[in-house]
C-alpha cells in the first residue's frame, strides 16, 4: 500500500524505520519515562495496526504551500471507496454552487471548489445570496447570535444578503468553510500520484514555488483539467447505492398504517382530566 502511493520514493523509507514497543495494557509496572518510537498493545488486531502505520508513515513531508491546501501530509487510504463516497456527499450537499455544479462535470467548477488556483474565498466559493445565507444559518448561527452581531444575524436570516456577507467576512481568517473538506483534496491528490507511476511523489515534491494545481498535473503527467475529469469521473462512480426497499416493504407498511387506524377509530374518545 506504501509502495503504490510513494512509488520510488518509498525507498527513502529505508533511512526511516519504525521503532515499535509492544506492550502489556493490563500490567500496573510503570513504563520508562523516555518513550521511543511508538508503544502499542500487544493485542493490537492487524487492521488497527495496518491503519496505524499507514497514518504514521515516516515520509518526508510536504512542503508548507502544498500541505496547508492538503491540510496534513499525503497519506495512504485504507477506505478508499468509502473515501470517493464521502466526496460525492459533499458535492452534492455543500451549499456551494461551484461544488455543485463540480458535480455535473465543469473543471473549472471543480477547480474552485478544491482551492486551486487564485479563485479562492467567500466572492468565489459562494458568490450567490442564497448561498452565503445557507452558510450563515447553518454553520454560524451560534457564533453569530450574541452580542453586537446578533441584530445583523437577524437582518440575514431574514433575507438581508448585505448582512449576510457583512457577518462572513468578519470571520477570522481560515474560518470559512471551504466547499470541499481536505479528504476531498486527499482523494485529488491519490488519484494524480496513481496516474503519474512511480516517480510522481517526487514530481509533486519537486518545485515547491509552482501552483498546487500544476504540481497535481506534473506528478500525473496530463493537464489539470484531465487530472480533474478523471477525478470527478471517480467521485460520481462511488457515489452511494440507493436503498431499495422490497416490494413486499410497502404492503407491511399499508398494513400497519390500517391496524392503528382501526385502533383509533374503535377507541374511546381522549379525555385530558
Amino acid at each position: 500500500m506504501i509502495d503504490s502511493l510513494y512509488g520510488s520514493a518509498a525507498q527513502e523509507l529505508a533511512q526511516r524505520p519504525y521503532i515499535i514497543r509492544a506492550v502489556d495494557p493490563d500490567t500496573t509496572v510503570p513504563r520508562p519515562r523516555i518513550h521511543v518510537g511508538m508503544e502499542l498493545p500487544w493485542h493490537m488486531s492487524e487492521n488497527s495496526l495496518t491503519l496505524l502505520l499507514v497514518s504514521n508513515v515516516p515520509m518526508r513531508t510536504p512542503d508548507q504551500a502544498l500541505e496547508a491546501w492538503l491540510g496534513g501530509p499525503v497519506r495512504p487510504s485504507v477506505r478508499a471507496a468509502q473515501d470517493r463516497a464521502g466526496v460525492y456527499i459533499q458535492l452534492v450537499t455543500s451549499p456551494s454552487q461551484a461544488a455543485r455544479n463540480c458535480l455535473r462535470g465543469l473543471q473549472g467548477s471543480c477547480r474552485v471548489a478544491l482551492g486551486l488556483g487564485d479563485s479562492t474565498g467567500l466572492d468565489a466559493w459562494y458568490p450567490g445570496a442564497l448561498e452565503r445565507r445557507a452558510l450563515v444559518t447553518t454553520a454560524f448561527t451560534d457564533y453569530f447570535d450574541h452580542g453586537a452581531t446578533a441584530g445583523t444575524l437577524r437582518f440575514c436570516v431574514s433575507g438581508s444578503d448585505s448582512a449576510c456577507t457583512s457577518l462572513l467576512r468578519s470571520l477570522p481568517p481560515g474560518a470559512l468553510p471551504k466547499p470541499l473538506g481536505s479528504d476531498a483534496r486527499a482523494t485529488l491528490a491519490i488519484v494524480a500520484l496513481q496516474l503519474g507511476g512511480r516517480d510522481a511523489y517526487r514530481r509533486l515534491l519537486a518545485d515547491p514555488a509552482a501552483a498546487v494545481g500544476r504540481r497535481l498535473a506534473s506528478a500525473a503527467r496530463m493537464s489539470e483539467d484531465s487530472l480533474l475529469a478523471v477525478w470527478q469521473a471517480g467521485i460520481i462512480a462511488s457515489r452511494p447505492s440507493a436503498v431499495v426497499l422490497p416490494p413486499f416493504a410497502l404492503v407491511i407498511g399499508l398494513a400497519w398504517i390500517s391496524f392503528f387506524a382501526a385502533c383509533g377509530l374503535g377507541s374511546s374518545r381522549w379525555r385530558v382530566v
